[in-house]
């Protein structure tokens, strides 16, 4: 019985080192967006930009249609050439009052980006080109 219950200490210690030598890498939620990419990294003051005004639409809980254009829930699965292309994308499409879509503005006025805001997401964009 003895011999049991040391052999259960050894192989708990070996399992638990094992853990902390192998801890997995976690993403979580808007709290923690570093991405395998540092350069690509959603700053908070542009993320807030991107929940305000963007993520009723694109994100897991939004349109299909505007989740296939992009995604933020999934923007840390993304490579870095395509952060970089749909970043881009967003600037342009903020900057030329494409997005967000009319009805969302009239519906949402309070959360329509400003000028000031439009210009921090595209600075952000200069930044990681």
């Amino acid at each position: 019985m003895k011999k049991v219950t040391f052999m259960l200490f050894i192989l708990t210690g070996i399992v638990a080192a094992a853990l902390m030598v192998f801890k997995p890498a976690t993403v979580s939620g808007s709290e923690d967006r570093l991405f395998p990419d540092p350069s690509t990294t959603i700053p908070d003051s542009v993320f807030s930009v991107f929940q305000k005004s963007c993520m009723d639409c694109h994100s897991d809980d939004g349109s299909a249609m505007a989740r296939g254009k992009v995604n933020f829930s999934k923007w840390e699965t993304y490579d870095a050439a395509k952060k970089v292309k749909k970043a881009g994308a967003i600037c342009e499409e903020l900057s030329d009052g494409s997005m967000p879509p009319k009805g969302w503005k009239k519906n949402n006025p309070d959360d329509v980006p400003s000028q000031t805001e439009v210009t921090r997401v595209c600075n952000w964009v200069k930044s990681i080109k």
